[in-house]
């Protein structure tokens, strides 16, 4: 196991982060991230896309439960926070594409016990208020 910490000042440190995170990613790893609603986890997604140059414009999924974007590698970016099983996961089709030809971010994993991936990287975001606004911790453990 590999455990990393960075700090980050605001939205451009964390999608920096998350560029220089993308370097080591690979088709079938599969990312979790976990961290309260706001704290930007969406801005760490785009950070990847950008890196792997995708155009389209990055956006929280959380009522489509999947955005797709395509680059030199596609992301599929997952927001389970609205299903309450992985069985909504499975009957909606898209578990099949978790662990697959793309690079699965799943945004509220714990909804499901076990991602298929070739390797599983957790990311967790965090708030620090006692030091500003726009400070955030964020901690990447690779299984």
């Amino acid at each position: 196991m590999k455990k990393i910490e960075f700090e980050s000042r605001g939205r451009a440190d964390t999608a920096k982060i998350a560029y220089d995170f993308a370097h080591g990613l690979e088709e079938g790893d599969v990312v979790r991230l976990h961290g309260d609603i706001g704290v930007g986890k969406t801005v760490f997604v785009s950070g990847v896309c950008k890196f792997f140059g995708c155009e389209e414009f990055v956006c929280s999924p959380t009522f489509a439960i999947m955005n797709e974007y395509r680059g030199e590698k596609t992301i599929y970016h997952f927001d389970l926070y609205r299903l309450e099983s992985a069985d909504e996961l499975y009957d909606a089709g898209l578990f099949e594409y978790i662990g697959g030809s793309g690079i699965s971010f799943i945004e509220w994993p714990d909804v499901c016990e076990e991602y298929d991936g070739r390797k599983i990287y957790d990311v967790t975001i965090e708030k620090n208020l006692d030091i500003n606004e726009d400070f955030r911790k964020i901690t990447i453990v690779e299984e």
